[in-house]
């Protein structure tokens, strides 16, 4: 079929067994990586892209940062260069990488300046490596530049060297997704020539960077740490070639213990570095020993958190009272043969006057794995945040402790007289026992000591003085003060494992009552209404949750007023396009005020769960666990619901084509008598027409009684086709006599119209249903005159090899857009222009061929309009 005001088609093929379209692939990362600016990285970066432009790569360049460089806008020259977005923020507009536009365009190649540049607030991302990232998950191919400095694991080394503070850094599983990393070198020597001659910066801002951060021994240490880091990941693509298959080398397993103080990214970074070394796995750990962290602490060990995990590690949290009993208890269960610790300060303690530090008890647990201490410097950090891990230490408690101590003491000066001031003892060691129950163990701690010293003082003989000049009295008092402490020790932390495992229990049975509910929903309104509900009552906020529908969209519809704001939806539809979460407290789209995370079965957006929270705090890596596996849990639900409304829609489907087919049997059935006295007649009326205008009259009849017996013979075909009762009997026949019988029954040789017939001289004899094969070439025959200019030929051409036979129609008509190939056997199709048929001659064509085990071809007439081939094997 041709269309107007079409172009010519590209070869295709169509065939019964048609191949499913494959996966979309990934976009390919390349990084043009230096020791700093001005070593030349967006000029290489132009001239490789340069190269793919000759290629015929679609290339377009989405930020280029040319720095009025004269070379660098000379080499620009030629790429096409994207208009930036325009974002408002503080009344000032700024300009940034316009992605949208980018997945919109689709190019084969971008070009993306700076990758570890920040984005201005209220961009689609926080960072700009993001952004890349999702354009790469679109299957476009990324060219980017980075200086080491920028590097996550390498941070902390470059600010030590250059005592400058590095503020914007890219994750390094981003560096290792590259599959090219070009290494733009060039000496520091060079580098500062190009410096004076204004080819790095401009003017006063040459000069600042010449006197701070552009100096030979800085520069020296910057390209040793460029060209290690190179020589690195060469050896791990490297060890990847020559062991496939192998994710890791298992021999060794970083483990690091993470905390809220500042310190813990240094830590992080610095395991990174061993681990990408030695080629290890690693994994980053949290133990929640109970203490309460402020907002800001929380916020800051979430950070932590997400950096470890943008740099590939396994993020755990635990809960343990003693975290040196929870660090052991995760290494011997993940096979840790390292663990990296900080160096702990210097400072009284309880436990380190007993020798009983993080690092001695974890030294006595491990004799088999190796640990490292690494030093940290904590003066380069902000200076609030220093040594002020903030666990909040609640007053009450030893309030509680003293006013208690003091009823003892009253308590044991009225029964002194009776029991003696000896006995005095087991009346505070009572009380120790009971606060034990109900405070911590600080508290407890307070309360043996106060116990004691008012024991000493205002119980025994002599009043108000130490027990120490009476060596009897002393060792009773030292007696009861370690008895006291450990009892009430014990019992404290027995209480605190308690109140662990109710938590832990707590948070079983609370996702045990929610998938109760999942198993219970009847339908899916009820269920999106009874978790959301549930949740309310775990979390403070509002939950609600969005399901895709059959056709695999989102539906953007909540009974949450909070989410008919733009940018609510926007966070949605990004969080279920990428299966990643997004919204406040995250750096995707940070400015909507809802969290949204992606519910995902075996990978596959089901929907969205929405949570609205009630306070500015962010979810504890706990709490985000939790919202994890109830999406998880939703995610087998949903896929099953839409599941039973995809077989349940198919049903209803093939319910309404079955009774459409049997309409149109019926329908069909009756019109063909009629028709044939139409066609007798209007041949009778031919013979005995008297002058032109009954002729043309009559030849109008004639053609149109042919043409609707063929959409007849069409619809009879299709029915016959959909109910499975198909007649199909092959046998030999002449391809001439059928191309002959054809021409004849559309009376084409009548018609202003040439028809070329081209067939070998000799005769082609093969086996087919005759009478299919006819009413395909018929509708081949009908929508070439259709769609062809009336005073150019239609060629009909045959031929033969060893295996198959082709039978052609050739017509000269505009072309088939591209675009429109995918539909064009589709039953009811046609273009815009096509008013005399109902779209099913094409579809009958394709069923007939498919039934003879062929395929139909599809081709370009040389720019002069379209080849169908039907081929059929011998």
């Amino acid at each position: 079929m041709s269309t107007p005001d079409a172009t010519p088609s590209a070869d295709s093929e169509t065939g019964p067994k048609q191949r499913a379209a494959s996966k979309r692939e990934l976009g390919k990362l390349k990084i043009f990586f230096g020791m700093s600016a001005g070593v030349g990285k967006t000029y290489s970066m132009l001239e490789a892209a340069q190269a793919r432009i000759k290629e015929g790569v679609v290339v377009l360049a989405g930020v280029i940062n040319t720095h009025g460089r004269k070379e660098t806008e000379k080499v620009l020259e030629g790429i096409p260069v994207l208009p930036e977005k325009w974002v408002k923020y503080k009344d000032t507009v700024f300009e940034e990488l316009d992605i949208d536009r980018i997945l919109t365009l689709r190019p084969q190649l971008v070009l993306i300046d700076e990758l570890a540049h920040t984005n201005v607030p209220g961009s689609k991302h926080a960072k700009r490596w993001q952004d890349v990232l999702e354009i790469l998950d679109a299957g476009i191919d990324v060219y980017t530049t980075v200086n080491v400095q920028h590097l996550e694991s390498r941070k902390d080394l470059v600010e030590n060297i250059t005592g400058i503070k590095i503020r914007e850094t890219v994750p390094d599983l981003v560096i290792e997704r590259a599959t090219s990393l070009e290494l733009i070198d060039l000496p520091p020597p060079e580098l500062l020539n190009r410096m004076k001659e204004g080819k790095v910066y401009l003017g006063d801002q040459s000069r600042l960077a010449a006197e701070n951060f552009f100096k030979v021994d800085n520069l020296t240490a910057l390209r040793e740490i460029a060209l290690r880091f190179t020589a690195e990941k060469v050896d791990h693509d490297l060890h990847e070639v020559l062991a496939p298959g192998k994710e890791w080398n298992t021999r060794e397993r970083l483990m690091v213990a993470v905390s809220p103080a500042p310190s813990s990214q240094q830590l992080i970074r610095s395991t990174r570095r061993i681990a990408f070394n030695l080629d290890a796995p690693w994994i980053a750990v949290y133990v929640d020993d109970g203490r309460q962290l402020d907002s800001k602490d929380q916020a800051r060990l979430n950070k932590y958190l997400q950096l470890a995990q943008e740099l590939g590690a396994e993020v755990i949290t635990t809960h343990d009272i003693e975290i040196s009993d929870a660090l052991q208890r995760i290494a011997q269960q993940k096979n840790i043969t390292r663990i990296v610790i900080g160096r702990p300060k210097k400072s009284f303690s309880f436990s380190s006057f007993f020798g009983r530090t993080l690092l001695g008890k974890l030294e006595q647990a491990n004799k088999n794995m190796d640990i490292h201490v690494l030093r940290v410097d904590e003066s380069e950090y902000e200076p609030e945040a220093i040594n002020k891990v903030k666990y909040p230490i609640p007053k009450k408690p030893y309030i509680i402790v003293f006013i208690t101590v003091i009823i003892l003491s009253l308590l044991g000066f009225l029964l002194e007289p009776y029991i003696g001031y000896k006995s005095v003892g087991y009346i505070y060691l009572t009380g120790i026992f009971v606060l034990s129950l109900f405070v911590g163990r600080g508290p407890i701690l307070f309360a043996a000591i106060l116990s004691a010293l008012s024991w000493d003082f205002l119980l025994i003989p002599p009043f108000f003085q130490p027990a120490i000049t009476n060596p009897e009295d002393f060792a009773l008092i030292i007696t009861y003060f370690i008895a006291a402490t450990i009892m009430g020790m014990l019992t404290a932390r027995l209480k605190e494992k308690d109140r662990y495992l109710f938590q832990r229990e707590q948070k079983t049975e609370n996702l045990y009552e929610i998938m109760k509910v999942i198993a219970k929903s009847t339908d899916l309104q009820q269920l999106c209404l009874n978790v959301s509900l549930k949740l309310k009552t775990l979390f403070p906020g509002e939950f609600d949750i969005l399901p895709k529908n059959i056709e695999d969209q989102l539906l953007l519809k909540s009974r949450l007023e909070i989410f008919n704001q733009e940018k609510e939806h926007s966070a949605a539809l990004w969080a279920f396009r990428n299966g990643k979460t997004a919204g406040w407290s995250t750096d995707t789209l940070p400015s909507a005020e809802a969290l949204y995370f992606p519910i995902k079965f075996s990978k596959e957006a089901m929907g969205v769960l929405l949570y609205y929270p009630s306070k500015s705090s962010p979810l504890s890596t706990d709490e985000m666990n939790f919202l994890q596996t109830v999406t998880d849990q939703l995610g087998v639900y949903l896929e099953r619901y839409l599941f039973e409304e995809k077989i349940r829609n198919q049903d209803y489907s093939r319910q309404v084509e079955k009774l459409h087919g049997a309409i149109f049997k019926s329908l069909t059935r009756g019109v063909y008598a009629p028709l044939e006295k139409i066609i007798s007649a209007s041949k009778s009326l031919k013979k005995i027409a008297d002058n032109k205008e009954e002729k043309v009259l009559s030849d109008t009849v004639d053609t149109a009684s042919q043409n609707l017996k063929v959409i007849v013979d069409n619809n009879f075909i299709m029915t016959q086709f959909q109910s499975g009762f198909m007649h199909f009997e092959k046998s030999s026949h002449s391809i001439k006599q059928l191309i002959e019988d054809s021409i004849q029954e559309l009376n084409l040789r009548e018609e202003k119209r040439p028809i070329d017939v081209i067939v070998p001289d000799k005769s082609l004899y093969f086996n087919f249903d005759y009478d299919l094969v006819k009413l395909a070439l018929n509708n081949l025959l009908i929508n070439a005159i259709t769609y062809s200019p009336v005073n150019t030929p239609v060629t009909i051409k045959a031929e033969a090899n060893e295996i198959e036979f082709s039978l052609a129609v050739i017509d000269q008509g505009p072309g088939i857009p591209k675009q429109i190939l995918p539909q064009l056997f589709n039953k009811f199709y046609s273009s815009s222009d096509l008013q005399e048929t109902i779209g099913l001659g094409l579809t009958v064509v394709k069923s007939i061929v498919d039934i003879h085990n062929g395929k139909i071809r599809i081709t370009d007439n040389n720019g002069h309009g379209t080849v169908f081939a039907m081929i059929f094997p011998i």
